[in-house]
């Protein structure tokens, strides 16, 4: 790093001193630069638009708006004669673009209910080796609250 030309000015000895004082004021500056940015990202919890985790799934009312839309899509497309319902939610994220995209990974069951129950809910889950089934899904619902908008983006179970 070199200082100003300007300090040249001031003469052979005092430009040395000048010198000396830009490089020291300019590795402080470094680091503080490098310090700061290491202490933000410790308080930074994510970039905006990132995928965030959503640490209490039962109690978020976007999630499960958007996990029932899932179920009743699944249940709809499948061909199995008996309802399935979510099991547990293993993970779930929620990213904020032009709405809000939930991203979701649960095991869900097959229940005792056919098809045309209403509250999947209160269905108990089948408990007989051949009847019971449970599959890892991922869906990804996209929805805009403000326009009753809704939509799922992806269906992926295993």
């Amino acid at each position: 790093l070199c200082p100003p030309l300007c300090c040249c000015r001031a003469g052979p000895v005092n430009c040395a001193a000048m010198a000396g004082a830009w490089v020291c004021v300019s590795l402080l500056a470094v680091a503080l630069v490098l310090v700061g940015s290491v202490r933000g990202s410790e308080n930074r919890q994510h970039l905006v638009g990132a995928p965030m985790n959503i640490a209490n799934a039962d109690n978020d009312e976007g999630l499960q708006r958007a996990l029932q839309f899932a179920m009743t899509e699944y249940n709809r497309a499948s061909n199995d004669m008996y309802s399935s319902r979510v099991v547990r939610v293993v993970s779930a994220k929620r990213q904020i673009v032009s709405g809000v995209k939930y991203i979701m990974k649960v095991e869900v069951g097959r229940t005792t209910c056919p098809k045309t129950a209403t509250d999947l809910q209160s269905c108990a889950l089948h408990e007989e080796p051949d009847m019971a089934k449970l599959t890892t899904c991922n869906f990804v619902v996209y929805t805009v609250p403000w326009l009753n908008q809704i939509k799922l983006l992806e269906s992926n179970c295993q």
